[in-house]
């Protein structure tokens, strides 16, 4: 693989989580994709969540893998990962969230 071919296809599952996660339409208090143009952002999605830690936590009981870095929750596709695992891990975020106490 490229690293042009890399990125496009980082960008494309970045696409997917990005609309993923806004259809998921939860309150931006709780949780909200940090803006950032698509050609500057680099390979995570970040979503700025007062609860990132215990999300992260929540999430990878569930076995989605995620970092949480004060308050920003951190999801990295990779290349290895198909579309439906991206969804799984979405639809799964949004369970947490709807779960855990802010």
């Amino acid at each position: 693989m490229t690293p042009e071919r890399l990125r496009g296809f980082s960008r494309r599952q970045m696409g997917l989580l990005t609309s993923r996660f806004e259809a998921l339409d939860l309150n931006a208090d709780l949780a909200r994709v940090v803006a950032v143009p698509d050609a500057m952002r680099a390979g995570f999605l970040a979503i700025t969540t007062p609860r990132a830690a215990d999300l992260a936590r929540a999430l990878r009981e569930r076995g989605v893998f995620t970092d949480a870095r004060g308050d920003i929750l951190r999801l990295g596709p990779a290349p290895y990962l198909d579309d439906a695992q991206l969804a799984d891990g979405i639809a799964a975020l949004g369970e947490s969230v709807r779960r855990v106490r802010f």
